[in-house]
Protein backbone atom coordinates (compact mmCIF):
# COMPACT_ATOMS: atom_id res chain seq x y z
CA UNK A 1 0.00 0.00 0.00
CA UNK A 2 2.73 2.48 1.01
CA UNK A 3 6.49 2.49 0.42
CA UNK A 4 8.60 1.71 3.50
CA UNK A 5 9.85 5.31 4.05
CA UNK A 6 6.26 6.56 4.05
CA UNK A 7 5.22 3.84 6.52
CA UNK A 8 8.01 5.05 8.80
CA UNK A 9 6.65 8.60 8.58
CA UNK A 10 3.18 7.34 9.46
CA UNK A 11 4.66 5.42 12.40
CA UNK A 12 6.28 8.61 13.68
CA UNK A 13 2.99 10.50 13.30
CA UNK A 14 1.09 7.70 15.05
CA UNK A 15 3.58 7.71 17.93
CA UNK A 16 3.28 11.48 18.25
CA UNK A 17 -0.53 11.26 18.43
CA UNK A 18 -0.51 8.26 20.80
CA UNK A 19 0.27 10.50 23.77
CA UNK A 20 -0.13 7.81 26.44
CA UNK A 21 1.93 5.29 24.42
CA UNK A 22 -0.55 2.44 24.82
CA UNK A 23 -0.45 1.52 21.10
CA UNK A 24 -3.92 2.93 20.39
CA UNK A 25 -5.22 6.37 19.48
CA UNK A 26 -8.28 7.29 21.51
CA UNK A 27 -10.26 10.45 22.33
CA UNK A 28 -7.85 11.38 25.15
CA UNK A 29 -4.85 11.15 22.80
CA UNK A 30 -6.59 13.39 20.27
CA UNK A 31 -7.55 15.86 22.99
CA UNK A 32 -3.91 15.97 24.19
CA UNK A 33 -2.49 16.51 20.70
CA UNK A 34 -4.99 19.31 20.03
CA UNK A 35 -4.08 20.90 23.37
CA UNK A 36 -0.39 20.74 22.52
CA UNK A 37 -1.24 22.76 19.40
CA UNK A 38 -3.08 25.35 21.49
CA UNK A 39 -6.54 24.28 20.38
CA UNK A 40 -9.59 23.17 22.33
CA UNK A 41 -11.38 20.54 20.26
CA UNK A 42 -15.11 19.89 20.25
CA UNK A 43 -15.71 16.54 22.06
CA UNK A 44 -18.25 15.49 19.40
CA UNK A 45 -15.67 16.06 16.68
CA UNK A 46 -13.14 13.91 18.56
CA UNK A 47 -15.69 11.12 18.96
CA UNK A 48 -16.47 11.27 15.24
CA UNK A 49 -12.78 11.09 14.39
CA UNK A 50 -12.28 7.96 16.50
CA UNK A 51 -15.45 6.35 15.10
CA UNK A 52 -14.05 6.52 11.55
CA UNK A 53 -11.95 3.48 12.43
CA UNK A 54 -13.77 0.12 12.25
CA UNK A 55 -12.50 -0.77 15.75
CA UNK A 56 -9.67 0.20 18.06
CA UNK A 57 -7.31 2.55 16.27
CA UNK A 58 -3.98 0.74 16.41
CA UNK A 59 -1.18 1.38 13.92
CA UNK A 60 -2.54 -1.08 11.33
CA UNK A 61 -5.98 0.55 11.43
CA UNK A 62 -4.31 3.96 11.26
CA UNK A 63 -2.46 2.95 8.05
CA UNK A 64 -5.61 1.50 6.50
CA UNK A 65 -7.61 4.62 7.33
CA UNK A 66 -4.94 6.86 5.84
CA UNK A 67 -4.70 4.64 2.77
CA UNK A 68 -8.39 5.08 2.09
CA UNK A 69 -8.25 8.83 2.73
CA UNK A 70 -5.13 9.40 0.64
CA UNK A 71 -6.26 7.27 -2.26
CA UNK A 72 -9.56 9.10 -2.23
CA UNK A 73 -11.85 6.17 -2.75
CA UNK A 74 -15.14 5.52 -1.06
CA UNK A 75 -15.93 2.20 0.63
CA UNK A 76 -16.70 -0.65 -1.76
CA UNK A 77 -20.41 -0.63 -0.84
CA UNK A 78 -20.70 3.08 -1.71
CA UNK A 79 -19.09 2.62 -5.13
CA UNK A 80 -21.26 -0.41 -5.84
CA UNK A 81 -24.42 1.47 -4.80
CA UNK A 82 -23.51 4.33 -7.12
CA UNK A 83 -23.31 1.94 -10.09
CA UNK A 84 -26.52 0.16 -9.03
CA UNK A 85 -28.43 3.45 -9.19
CA UNK A 86 -28.02 3.35 -12.98
CA UNK A 87 -28.67 -0.39 -13.37
CA UNK A 88 -32.48 -0.65 -13.62
CA UNK A 89 -32.28 -4.40 -14.29
CA UNK A 90 -29.84 -5.03 -11.41
CA UNK A 91 -27.75 -7.08 -13.82
CA UNK A 92 -24.35 -6.00 -12.48
CA UNK A 93 -23.46 -4.61 -15.90
CA UNK A 94 -23.82 -1.31 -17.72
CA UNK A 95 -23.16 -0.32 -21.35
CA UNK A 96 -19.63 1.06 -21.79
CA UNK A 97 -20.78 4.21 -23.59
CA UNK A 98 -23.33 4.94 -20.86
CA UNK A 99 -20.67 4.67 -18.13
CA UNK A 100 -18.33 6.89 -20.16
CA UNK A 101 -21.08 9.48 -20.52
CA UNK A 102 -21.79 9.40 -16.77
CA UNK A 103 -18.10 9.79 -15.92
CA UNK A 104 -17.63 12.67 -18.33
CA UNK A 105 -20.84 14.57 -17.53
CA UNK A 106 -21.76 13.96 -13.89
CA UNK A 107 -20.00 14.83 -10.62
CA UNK A 108 -16.25 15.23 -11.01
CA UNK A 109 -16.12 15.19 -14.80
CA UNK A 110 -13.48 12.87 -16.21
CA UNK A 111 -11.33 14.08 -19.10
CA UNK A 112 -10.88 11.86 -22.18
CA UNK A 113 -7.37 11.00 -20.90
CA UNK A 114 -8.78 9.99 -17.51
CA UNK A 115 -11.36 7.80 -19.24
CA UNK A 116 -8.62 6.17 -21.33
CA UNK A 117 -6.56 5.49 -18.18
CA UNK A 118 -9.60 4.14 -16.30
CA UNK A 119 -10.56 1.87 -19.19
CA UNK A 120 -7.14 0.17 -19.05
CA UNK A 121 -8.28 -1.49 -15.81
CA UNK A 122 -12.00 -1.80 -16.49
CA UNK A 123 -13.53 -5.24 -17.11
CA UNK A 124 -15.22 -4.54 -20.44
CA UNK A 125 -16.47 -7.26 -22.75
CA UNK A 126 -18.56 -6.65 -25.84
CA UNK A 127 -19.17 -3.02 -24.91
CA UNK A 128 -20.45 -3.96 -21.43
CA UNK A 129 -18.81 -2.94 -18.13
CA UNK A 130 -19.00 -5.50 -15.31
CA UNK A 131 -19.34 -2.90 -12.58
CA UNK A 132 -19.24 -5.42 -9.72
CA UNK A 133 -15.82 -6.63 -10.82
CA UNK A 134 -14.79 -3.03 -11.63
CA UNK A 135 -15.66 -1.97 -8.07
CA UNK A 136 -13.45 -4.75 -6.71
CA UNK A 137 -10.60 -3.63 -9.00
CA UNK A 138 -10.97 -0.03 -7.82
CA UNK A 139 -10.77 -1.16 -4.18
CA UNK A 140 -8.02 -3.72 -4.77
CA UNK A 141 -10.25 -6.61 -3.64
CA UNK A 142 -10.31 -10.23 -4.82
CA UNK A 143 -12.04 -10.31 -8.22
CA UNK A 144 -12.17 -14.12 -8.45
CA UNK A 145 -15.39 -14.43 -6.43
CA UNK A 146 -17.54 -11.98 -8.40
Amino acid sequence: MFPQPQIQEFKEAFTMIDQNRDGFIDVEDLKDIYSSLGRTPDPKQLDEMVKEAPGSLNFTSFLTLFGEKLHGTDPESTILSAFQMFDADNAGELPEEYVKDLLMNMGDNFTPDEIKQTWKEAPISGGIVDYKKFTKIIKGSDTDNV
